[in-house]
């Protein structure tokens, strides 16, 4: 499900995508950081979230859009939990661990290839979680919310780095 927080403010250059699962625990905080950022004016207009999304998805979603965008998900990078990278596709199957199952079906990626495959050329980034836990229930661990303005303060130090 794609949610539109608004249309995209004229001249906007980059999008801010939430990407993630309500009912997978940590896989919820990509979903909970954009939510978050959209309250701010600043980036009112250049938010949306995909929940549940699929490899399809995430690639139909690119080419729908037609923008640089900033992915944000929780992302198995071998990191402490908890911890960020800010990187761009280009380094996504070096970074992102390809061992375990995507909450996501094929994994983000997957969905990155396959839209660069379809013809999206523009530029896309990601800033990836590590997260404490994924198990299906609802809501942030204890830890992801502690860690959670940290973690919403090093995203806009991110997205301020591009201009977003």
């Amino acid at each position: 499900m794609s949610t539109n927080f608004s249309e995209p403010a004229a001249g906007s250059d980059w999008l801010v995508v939430g990407v993630g699962t309500p009912a997978g625990s940590d896989d919820e905080v990509g979903l909970a950081l954009v939510r978050a950022l959209s309250r701010e004016a600043r980036y009112n207009g250049r938010c949306r979230i995909l929940e549940y999304p699929d490899a399809a998805t995430v690639a139909s979603s690119l080419l729908e859009w037609q923008q640089p965008v900033i992915l944000v998900d929780a992302a198995d990078m071998d990191l402490s939990a908890g911890e960020h990278r800010f990187f761009a596709d280009t380094d996504a199957s070096m970074i992102l661990k390809d061992s375990s199952v995507s909450t996501h079906g094929l994994g983000l990626a997957e969905g990155l290839e396959l839209a660069r495959t379809l013809g999206f050329d523009r530029p896309i980034r990601i800033f990836g979680v590590q997260p404490f836990d994924l198990s299906p229930k609802q809501g942030l661990t204890r830890e992801m919310s502690e860690r959670f303005p940290s973690l919403l303060d090093a995203l806009k130090t991110a997205c301020s780095r591009l201009r977003a």
